[in-house]
């Protein structure tokens, strides 16, 4: 290969071209093309906002099976028709489907269509549920959930008939725990914020939302994994979310606890390396002197088994064993953002319970403040030591009555699954109202026996006044009750054992994804709208 001299070449008068010179010149017959300008800016811009609406299916009706919502038919009126003529090209979606269309209108870039169901849903007395509302919360959580795989920023909502309903369906669907995911993960959806549509009820509305977000704080405790949410961390979580709302919130120690002897919780506590701290949360939204309601929510943070172990199976599930603390500070945190006017003591009982040297042991005796001795026959029956403790603890206060909440007993998985969770109660009057909330909110509740059976069993022992948990095989929900029943003295009181409704493999309730579920929050908080109202508080 021979290397050019480009000079050499000149002064033989050898002519040389170079690359640029072989450029086409443009000519006086090629026409200059216009550079198209942008007149509109609306026209180029980002759409990314859905609705949700709804529509009416009857099986029993031949003519007008199909009927569009209020604002569905308005919507299609604006868009000129366009959303029936999609709506007919394919099955129209049932309760819990939904369908999306795009580029309807120049508004919303999609519109979900999502399936009520039959408009003749209403309170079903033998379901104990009120079915509309139901549906509603199934519509609109199917909707949303579809229109926020889009990514989109905002998501209008109708109400359906309910804004309240609604709102609580479309913030239940779509909530993720997602707190430890990392940022580049692509499956991980951001939030859309939530806007009523075509309905005056915004105070229904953000009612709705504010119980929902309730309800998913519990959930996102539950969530949170065993060695991220200890006694210590759950304190300051309770400090950093109520104090900001003037709620009053005190963390006692393991030395305070024995001071006021709570023999199961101290003994509880001392299994593990995490020290357990007894918080105690105080809402004033009546007069300062009213006697107040008293929640009171188990808090083991994870739950072993102790020397008793759970099986591998069961573990996996044990971070959530503090549902019961975790709804009674999300329902204190609502009522303070509802302004009720109440007021609330919240205590909250909060430890690990480990296998160590120092955990209790089959047949180890402990004392409770109303002067009982409680024989621990098996040591994995810890919650209802807690609970105990705190029922005791609770007659300081006077109050107008007590509901306790805890993951108490395995055995309501086999009877009731996730259709509602076990209520056991000395009183008709708050029964009734719990009953009715329950109905309510979707979230139902199911009455259980307190009979003088089960006290006798939780009593046939030698060696102590009461027995954590009878001999018998089966029964240990009503024997837990019966148990806590001891502690509870005069006062009108109500205990729900959850367990069975506090996780969800996603296909009891349409709204509510696989994962914690942190009920029974809204159920609750409903129950204290009812309370209210007819002013019995």
């Amino acid at each position: 290969m021979y290397r050019i001299n480009v000079l050499n070449l000149r002064k033989r008068n050898v002519f040389v071209r170079f690359i640029s010179q072989f450029k086409i010149q443009r000519s006086d017959c090629i026409s200059k093309i216009n550079i198209q300008q942008l007149r509109d800016p609306k026209a180029c811009a980002i759409r990314d906002k859905g609705l949700v609406l709804g529509v009416y299916y009857n099986d029993n009706v031949k003519e007008e099976s199909v009927i569009l919502t209020p604002s569905a038919q308005k919507y299609n009126e604006a868009c000129e028709g366009k959303l029936w003529k999609q709506l007919k090209l394919a099955p129209i979606p049932r309760l819990g489907e939904a369908r999306i269309f795009y580029d309807l209108d120049p508004q919303f870039a999609y519109v979900a269509v999502a399936g009520l169901g039959t408009e003749c849903f209403t309170f079903n007395s033998l379901e104990q549920l009120d079915e509309r509302k139901e549906a509603i919360r199934i519509a609109a959580g199917t909707g949303a959930k579809a229109l926020n795989a889009l990514r989109p920023t905002y998501i209008h909502v109708e109400s359906f008939g309910n804004a309240e309903a609604a709102a609580e369906g479309a913030n239940l669907a779509v909530w993720q725990f997602r707190e430890y995911k990392s940022i580049l993960n692509q499956n991980v959806l951001p939030n859309a914020k939530f806007v009523l549509h075509d309905n005056c009820d915004v105070e229904g509305w953000n009612i709705g939302q504010i119980k929902a977000e309730s309800q998913n704080l519990a959930r996102y405790l539950q969530e949170m994994p065993a060695n991220y949410l200890n006694p210590t961390s759950f304190a300051k979580i309770a400090v950093d979310l109520l104090c900001e709302l003037n709620i009053n919130v005190e963390v006692k120690t393991q030395g305070w606890a024995a001071s006021h002897e709570m023999g199961g919780f101290v003994a509880i506590g001392r299994s593990s390396i995490q020290p357990p701290l007894y918080v105690e949360i105080s809402y004033y939204g009546a007069n300062e002197l009213q006697r107040p309601i008293v929640l009171i929510g188990k808090g083991v943070t994870f739950d072993s088994g102790s020397l008793d172990l759970k099986t591998p199976k069961d573990l996996k599930y044990m971070k959530g064993d503090m549902a019961g603390a975790a709804c009674v500070l999300a329902i204190i945190r609502a009522a303070s953002m509802l302004k009720l006017p109440v007021n609330i003591r919240g205590i909250l009982p909060l430890c690990e319970l480990m296998p160590n040297g120092k955990t209790p042991k089959f047949g180890d005796l402990v004392n409770s403040g109303n002067g009982k001795s409680i024989l621990i026959r098996l040591p994995s029956r810890e919650g209802r030591l807690l609970v105990a403790d705190s029922l005791v603890y609770a007659r300081n206060y006077w109050p107008k009555f007590i509901i306790d909440i805890g993951t108490m007993s395995k055995e309501l998985l086999h009877t009731l699954d996730g259709a509602a969770c076990g209520c056991y109660t000395n009183s008709e009057e708050l029964f009734c109202y719990l009953e009715l909330a329950s109905s309510q909110t979707g979230d139902r509740i199911w009455r259980m026996p307190l009979w003088k059976f089960y006290e006798d069993r939780i009593k046939d022992t030698s060696s102590a006044d009461v027995a954590n948990t009878a001999q018998h095989k089966y029964g240990d929900s009503p024997n837990c009750a019966a148990f806590l029943k001891q502690f509870v003295c005069d006062s009108q009181w109500i205990h729900l054992d959850t367990y069975n409704v506090a996780y969800s493999k996603g296909r009891d309730i349409p709204y509510l994804g696989r994962g914690m579920t942190g009920r029974p929050t809204r159920t609750i908080i409903e129950f204290l709208f009812q309370l209210i109202a007819d002013t019995k508080l």
